[in-house]
């Protein structure tokens, strides 16, 4: 099992625009997978109760595909809507294992959000209703909301730190799905700072297309439809980069992705 290694500030965000050019490669077939993953979350919010839970179980599955897709285009190959799919047929065991941590996650969230906070939930519900409401109330229900808020951030955040290459290094290695949550989590530590900046240039660039989706509403989907595949492609760039030389099985190990 190699160790990551750490990488200068300033190459978070390189992520960012070596992500946008693996999706300049392989634009129309981008456009394809990101349709196909809008509407996998459309059917998923339609499906009550069941749904969240469903999307959480199977998001380990179609963004390893997505990284295999990535690979891919990086090789000189086109990004293909099968490619979304592909988990399902490489490691799907381990996939699945992961999706689980995610739902345990969710529910460990949801129930520091029902028992620690309903009741508060309840009063903000109540002042909300009585319009400019009592302020000073207010302001002693948010001071007694904020530690609970704390804490649902750090568990979210120490979460993402575990999942963000752990598709990736259980589609193109042989760890486990511990493994795999272990070395993704000490490689964001490791890696901080330039973690930092890639927020920072993501979270301006959301900005800029939520202004730019209010100034000139036309250009939102098209915008919506280059960022979110940046995003993705910017995850696995982060992967080559952090886990550089990647262990990388025989090509020949994952099942052959049909063409379209």
């Amino acid at each position: 099992m190699n160790e990551p290694r750490r990488v200068p500030f300033v190459r978070g965000f390189f992520w960012i625009t070596e992500g946008f050019q693996l999706v300049f490669q392989s634009p129309i077939g981008w456009m394809k997978v990101i349709t196909l993953w809008f509407g996998f979350i459309v059917l998923c919010s339609l499906l009550m109760g069941v749904g969240p839970i469903l999307f959480s179980l199977l998001l380990p599955i179609l963004f390893a595909g997505l990284m295999l897709g990535c690979r891919t285009v990086a090789a000189g190959g086109s990004m293909m809507s099968a490619h979304l799919f592909a988990g399902f047929k490489n490691k799907p065991s381990r996939l699945i294992t992961l999706g689980g941590v995610n739902v345990l996650g969710e529910v460990i969230l949801t129930a520091i959000l029902m028992i620690w906070g309903g009741q508060h939930m309840l009063e903000l519900q109540a002042l909300s209703a009585n319009g400019a409401g009592n302020i000073e109330q207010l302001q002693v229900l948010v001071s007694d909301m904020t530690p609970m808020l704390i804490t649902i951030l750090i568990i979210q955040t120490v979460l993402l730190m575990l999942g963000w290459f752990a598709p990736a290094l259980l589609l193109f290695t042989d760890m486990t799905t511990g493994q795999a949550l272990t070395l993704s989590g000490k490689a964001c530590v490791m890696n901080t700072l330039p973690f930092m900046a890639y927020s920072l240039g993501m979270s301006s660039l959301l900005s800029l297309l939520i202004f730019t989706g209010f100034a000139v509403p036309w250009l939102g989907v098209p915008l919506l439809m280059t960022v979110a595949p940046t995003i993705i492609a910017g995850v696995y760039v982060s992967y080559t980069d952090i886990f550089s030389p990647v262990i990388d099985l025989d090509s020949a190990h994952f099942t052959r992705v049909e063409q379209d």
